[in-house]
């Protein structure tokens, strides 16, 4: 786990201590969805939580919003704790929550849903209107808001949802696959309001893209079997998993892999050979070892007449971090 930065220190809004949720499948067979949890959420960050399907991410995020109550263990928010009822209701007003599943009423327009929800969550009378116009606005969903949600494609109901879900400026938005189903214009507008938007706030969201957590979260949490496996910044966890940077070299016959492997190893000894075929060689280029990269890439130039034609060099994802925290070796 990465020690957080000294400017988060006081600002742990959401504490979770011991967290564990159990289901029953039959009559004696009890299923563990949350083993233990222990960890904290700030204020003013980013935080993804990541995993495979019945990593426990979605129960997670149902405890946090208050549809659902621990078997043991314990949540504040903001110092509330999340079991009391009187409490429960006062972080319920400053939360917006956006689920798996899209949350509209068929029968109503998009303006008329988002007129509703803004009514529902207690925002002044006086009020609706403006917040109604600034949600289509923020989303570009002017065009549609005399549509019936009925009517809707996929991705304009996950949008509508979003919307509902950011009615009222809540300082904590709980966000379950926000932009699953989205296309991509309207996936990097959501990003952008939640990176304009993240200062003073709480902001917790789940997601199955790897670039998405990567390009938007500061604080990635990895959930796998109920358990916490880390968390951390991207470039953290590639440390800290021995990830760096990936060199690839693209060959003729003329290479020789073992001649060209001692020499990449003579500017940098711990680089390894990760992938050989007939087109190219990949070899993973510890983080540390930045320093000697201007050298390598210079011979590298002129290296074609061992069979190098071309190289380029990309930095490891967040994907093969999460694939090798799973055991697998290759991508």
């Amino acid at each position: 786990f990465e020690p957080v930065s000294p400017e988060f220190h006081g600002k742990e809004a959401i504490r979770i201590r011991n967290l564990k949720k159990e289901y029953r499948k039959g009559k004696h067979e009890k299923v563990e969805a949350l083993k233990g949890l222990v960890f904290d959420i700030y204020e003013g960050q980013i935080t993804a939580l990541l995993g495979h399907s019945g990593a426990g991410k979605t129960t997670l995020l149902n405890m946090l919003s208050g549809l659902s109550l621990p078997t043991s263990g314990s949540v504040t928010i903001y110092n509330q704790n999340l079991s009391e009822m009187q409490d429960l209701e006062e972080i319920r007003k400053i939360t917006g929550v956006c689920p798996q599943f899209n949350v509209q009423f068929d029968i109503l327009t998009v303006k008329e849903n988002l007129r509703l929800f803004a009514k529902i969550k207690g925002i002044q009378p006086q009020e609706v209107e403006q917040e109604v116009q600034r949600i289509l606005l923020e989303l570009n969903i002017q065009n549609i808001e005399d549509n019936l949600a009925k009517h809707l494609s996929e991705g304009q109901k996950r949008k509508l949802t979003f919307g509902i879900a950011i009615l009222g400026d809540p300082q904590i938005l709980l966000l379950d696959e926000p932009t699953a189903g989205l296309d991509p214009f309207s996936r990097h507008r959501v990003w952008s309001f939640l990176k304009e938007h993240k200062a003073g706030r709480v902001i917790l969201l789940s997601t199955n893209l790897m670039d998405e957590a990567d390009i938007l979260a500061d604080r990635k949490v990895i959930m796998s079997n109920g358990r916490l496996k880390c968390a951390g910044s991207s470039v953290f966890l590639k440390r800290r998993w021995g990830l760096g940077y990936h060199l690839s070299l693209y060959r003729n016959e003329v290479c020789d892999p073992e001649k060209i492997t001692s020499f990449i190893n003579h500017y940098i000894p711990d680089a390894k050979l990760k992938t050989e075929n007939k087109e190219k060689l990949v070899y993973t280029l510890p983080m540390e070892r930045t320093n000697k990269f201007p050298d390598l890439f210079s011979e590298l130039d002129k290296c074609s007449g061992q069979g190098v034609m071309s190289y380029d060099i990309s930095m490891s994802t967040l994907n093969d971090v999460f694939m090798k925290l799973e055991g697998k070796s290759t991508i």
